[in-house]
Order: C-alpha cells, then structure tokens, then sequence
C-alpha cells in the first residue's frame, strides 16, 4: 500500500474486468482501455510505477491489493505533486478461461511526486 497523499481523483470508479493474465500490461490495457503499443511506449518512457515503484520489465505480475500508476505529468499548480491514472487491484478470481478482477479505477488522480 502506498503511502501517497491524494488530493483529489475526479472519476473514481469500482470496475470488473476480465484479462488473460496477471501482467502489469494486460491490467492497463483493459483497465485503462489503451492499446498495447500504447501501454509498450509509456513503459518504454518510464512512465508506470507498481506500488511506487518503476517497474523494468512490463510482464511483471500483480496480485490483490497494489497500485498501478500511470504518470501523465506534473501538476501545473503545484510542483509538489503530479497526475497519475491508477489502478488498483481489489481482488482477483480464476476462472477457467481467464481472471476476474475487481479493480478500482481513477483515471485523473493528483498525489505527491515521486522521490
């Protein structure tokens, strides 16, 4: 769990998904609704963070209970903080053809700047 203060999210939304995997690439991808060479160019500009963390390889697998974010840039009233869309995992249950996720979705949500 993250230890970011929020300042606002303007569109939170509870979500279920479906995905063929637990990797960082395919939540986005269907959380977010971005197209995969869309979620391979943010990767490759460094621009997602699981937990707070810059991850390295975009198979990375999450589980129940982390945060994906997607920085989108600073936030233009206050140096401090920074815009992120995220994404977090609530729950996770295995189906027999795919995962059912229970995610909580917040595509515009402003917390402190990454260190």
């Amino acid at each position: 769990v993250m230890n970011f203060c929020l300042r606002s999210c303007w569109v939170l939304k509870i979500l279920k998904i479906n995905v063929s995997s637990l990797r960082v690439d395919a939540i986005l991808k269907s959380a977010l609704g971005l197209a995969k060479n869309k979620v391979e160019t943010l990767f490759y500009e460094s621009k997602i963070r699981v937990n707070g963390e810059q991850i390295f390889k975009k198979s990375i697998s999450v589980q129940e209970g982390d945060e994906i974010d997607l920085l989108k840039g600073p936030d233009l009233k206050n140096p401090n903080f920074m815009n992120v869309a995220r994404v977090e995992i609530l729950k996770v249950v295995p189906n027999e053809e795919n995962i059912t996720l229970k995610i909580r979705r917040c595509k515009s949500l402003t917390v402190e700047t990454y260190s």
